[in-house]
């Protein structure tokens, strides 16, 4: 009995494969309150505004920008669900205002680094994890440092990789450090759901980073 209390603390202290990462929904911090966007503003406030919610769903429809949380973060355990649209169905999310993973309409289609769960045109995924177009899809993330982990869909396909020094895609001229989420929102339709997140503190952190074992430098 003790032996499986022990194995059962140890699963509930790692992330498992598309579920929580280490943390329950209750341990996590909603970015969406399913009325409005409370908390989030447009990157560019002249830009257009093409964001609605609708039944809860947080719905971008072009023409439109990006949107940015008002708050700041530096290492985090991050869930999202999104729904690409038919066509390219580009989007992205920005984390720190620097680096993107790429949301894309990649169904079908081979890993590439422009591709849906690539840190846009740096690191492709290791596999495609793409749902069609139409489905809710999932991405959790761990971000620590210079080094990410990506589950997309239930599939590791970003695995401790270090994200480089300068940024990617349209990455801001900001000096890496606590920044904004961003949601790019200035191409393709996109709608987004249950985004929640849960800041490291410094042991935390240390503590996940030991368990997540060596950095894949590529």
């Amino acid at each position: 009995m003790r032996a499986f209390i022990l194995i059962t603390l140890v699963f509930a202290c790692v992330f498992i494969a598309g579920g929580p990462l280490g943390h329950t929904k209750e341990h996590r911090i909603s970015l969406f309150n399913g009325k409005d966007l409370a908390g989030w503003h447009l990157r560019d406030p002249k830009g257009p505004n093409g964001w609605k919610v609708q039944n809860g769903v947080y719905v971008n429809t072009p023409p439109s920008t990006d949107i940015q949380t008002d708050a700041e973060y530096y290492d985090f355990q991050l869930h999202v669900e999104f729904r690409v649209s038919d066509g390219d169905g580009n989007s992205g999310i920005y984390m720190r205002d620097k680096y993107e993973v790429q949301i894309f309409n990649s169904y079908g289609k081979p890993p590439v680094d422009s591709g849906c769960g690539a840190l846009y045109r740096r690191i492709a995924p290791a596999v495609n994890a793409s749902k069609p177009p139409g489905e809710w899809q999932t991405f959790d993330i761990i971000f620590i440092g210079k080094h990410l982990t990506v589950i997309h869909n239930g599939q590791k396909v970003l695995d401790n990789v270090g994200v480089g020094p300068m940024g990617t895609g349209a990455a801001s001229k900001r000096p890496d450090g606590p920044g904004p989420l961003r949601l790019q929102g200035d191409h393709n339709a996109v709608s987004f759901r249950n985004i929640r997140i849960h800041p490291l503190s410094q042991s935390e952190a240390e503590k996940l980073s030991k368990k997540m074992g060596p950095h894949n430098n590529k």
